[in-house]
C-alpha cells in the first residue's frame, strides 16, 4: 500500500521492505488485495489495477494467506482488546486480521509504515515510516 501511497519516501522506505522480504520470505494476508484494489481502482484503469494485482501476487518468497476460522476469531479478538483501550489509531478489521495472519503464521516481526501498530503487544512491530 505504501509503495503506492504517493509519497515518495514512503514509497522507497516500503520498496527496500519489498525487496528484503522478496531475499527472507515474507506473509501477507490476502485481505491486502482487497485493500489495493479500491485504492488503485480510484486511480488507474481496471486493466492497469489487474496489472499491478497480478506484478504483486507473482513477488518471489512472499506467501499470500487466505483468512481461516483461526485467523478471523483471532482477529476479532484482537479488535475487542485494543478498542477498549485508549489509543493514538482505531484498529479496523482489515488491520486486526493482518496481525492475526502475522501471529497464526508464526511471524517473528509485523512490518509496516502505519505509526498506530506501535501498541500492538502481541508480535514485535517494526515500523519503515
Amino acid at each position: 500500500m505504501d509503495i503506492l501511497s504517493g509519497d515518495a519516501a514512503m514509497s522507497e522506505k516500503a520498496y527496500n521492505y519489498v525487496k528484503e522480504a522478496e531475499k527472507i520470505g515474507a506473509v501477507v494476508s490476502v485481505v491486502l488485495f482487497t485493500e489495493l484494489s479500491f485504492h488503485l481502482r480510484k486511480r488507474k484503469s481496471r486493466e492497469k489495477t489487474e496489472e499491478i494485482l497480478f506484478y504483486i501476487q507473482s513477488l518471489p518468497n512472499i506467501e499470500f494467506v487466505p483468512v481461516s476460522d483461526e485467523i478471523a476469531t483471532t482477529a476479532g479478538l484482537l479488535r475487542a482488546k485494543y478498542r477498549r483501550m485508549k489509543l493514538t489509531k482505531r484498529f479496523t478489521y482489515f488491520d486486526c486480521v493482518h496481525i492475526a495472519t502475522a501471529l497464526n503464521s508464526g511471524c517473528k516481526k509485523f512490518v509496516t509504515g502505519d505509526r498506530g501498530f506501535k501498541d500492538i503487544q502481541e508480535v514485535t512491530v517494526e515500523i519503515y515510516g
